[in-house]
């Protein structure tokens, strides 16, 4: 019962935009749980040494599934646990868009699957930031189509959700900002303490 009095906070946006750090200190102030993105750490052994120069790995229709259903799982394993807040770096939702990257089209499975998410704000991170090679990312050059996919999917499925934008110093303050107000509009404002 306690996952459903949980507020789920999802990051999305394109490669390289502050996901994941943003996610840990988001994380950190509420003093709760986060769930990683599971796509990376899926791919990560699949791509372990090769270089830029190797031919690319593919990703298959079928990981995308699992991709979703696992990152699902996780998400709902973390919110019996986590207190007023959930933060998720992507969520099922977000895999349908990933999917649309690479096959150019979409996955009736994954949309399925996503369509099931309990996300309360969904968090945008523009691609106003520069671009951080890590050894796995390819989206550089696709960040502002991947951006405005986003957009449109949350736009066209009513989703709650808010740009964050600017320096990543500033980021930080904007989403909790944006926290603060969906907590309250939900009923759960002032239930907990943050962690500061």
């Amino acid at each position: 019962m306690r996952a459903w009095f949980v507020l789920r906070v999802v990051l999305i946006g394109a490669e390289s935009t502050g996901k994941t750090t943003l996610a840990q200190q988001l994380a950190n102030h509420y003093g709760t749980n986060w769930v990683p993105e599971y796509g990376r750490e899926h791919w990560e052994p699949k791509v372990a040494g090769l270089s830029i120069l190797d031919p690319p790995k593919v990703w298959t229709r079928e990981e995308f599934a699992h991709i979703a259903l696992e990152q699902r799982r996780r998400e709902e394993l973390a919110a019996r646990t986590a207190k007023r807040t959930l933060i998720c770096d992507t969520n099922a939702f977000a895999t349908g868009i990933w999917f649309e990257r690479y096959h150019k089209s979409r996955n009736e499975t994954v949309d399925q699957i996503g369509s099931k998410s309990k996300a309360g704000l969904y968090l945008l991170t523009a691609p106003d930031v520069p671009f951080v090679q890590d050894g796995f990312r390819d989206g550089e050059k696709i960040r502002e189509w991947m951006d405005q996919r986003f957009l449109e999917q949350l736009q066209q499925t009513n989703k709650t959700r808010i740009r964050i934008e600017g320096p990543f110093s500033d980021r930080h303050l904007r989403a909790i900002e944006a926290i603060e107000k969906r907590l309250h509009l939900c009923g759960l404002a002032n239930k907990q303490a943050p962690r500061e």
